[in-house]
């Protein structure tokens, strides 16, 4: 009785210093006009982009830090809620990236504040990324796609006939298609790399690659 009473403070100990954790939330657009490429400059987080309604990039989310003592999070929340996610535009291009205002400084709050984000983007914009870490989904119709992490999950689901040319890899992990005609599945070490064509066409290509971690591709029809 006592082994299972101290095994339920324990594990109520460690959920409510789980819980412990500031955040702030966000949301920007911008009319995308001449826009043909969106870069994501966000070096790790969860980022979720499918298409929306409109010709906006919509970015919206939140910016989340943990924190250990309480006299910390006074201070912590002051810093989150001092980091936005700004749209720069430049021509053809959009880039999405943090901006730091004066109370989110050191790199207890640059580095480690991590950021949870949505992006809406019409159909047929290209899309890169400038994340190392964390996991990427894409659900929609898109353009170019072009990913490098060094560790983390890379999520696509996008119609067949939109694609020219698929290539997803990892160095350690598991890479799986779903062409819309068969399955191809790696998994391990060196794996290597699913390369496919579209014999119908397609306009786009898709480069996916994790370092380590996992690569999930899914072609409807």
């Amino acid at each position: 009785m006592r082994r299972l009473l101290l095994a339920a403070l324990l594990l109520a100990a460690f959920a409510a210093h789980a819980d412990r954790h500031v955040t702030h939330r966000f949301q920007t657009s911008v009319p995308l006009r001449s826009i043909k490429r969106v870069i994501v400059e966000i070096p790790a987080g969860e980022i979720r982009v499918h298409n929306g309604t409109g010709n906006d990039l919509v970015a919206s989310g939140s910016i989340r830090r943990e924190y250990d003592d309480d006299d910390e999070r006074d201070r912590f929340q002051r810093g989150v809620d001092d980091i936005d996610i700004e749209v720069f535009t430049n021509r053809n291009e959009a880039i999405v990236r943090r901006h730091f205002g004066p109370h989110a400084h050191g790199w207890r709050m640059t580095s480690l504040a991590s950021v949870d984000l949505e992006l809406a983007l019409p159909p047929g914009v290209d899309i890169e990324f400038e994340t190392k870490a964390g996991e990427i989904w894409l659900d929609g119709t898109f353009g170019n796609i072009d990913t490098d992490l060094r560790a983390g999950e890379i999520h696509v689901r996008t119609p067949r006939a939109n694609v020219k040319e698929l290539s997803a890899s990892t160095r350690i992990g598991e890479v799986h298609t779903a062409l819309g005609d068969r399955q191809i599945d790696r998994e391990g070490v060196f794996p290597g790399t699913t390369h496919f064509v579209n014999p119908d066409g397609g306009r786009y290509t898709m480069n996916l690659h994790t370092t380590v971690g996992e690569v999930h591709v899914t072609l409807t029809r």
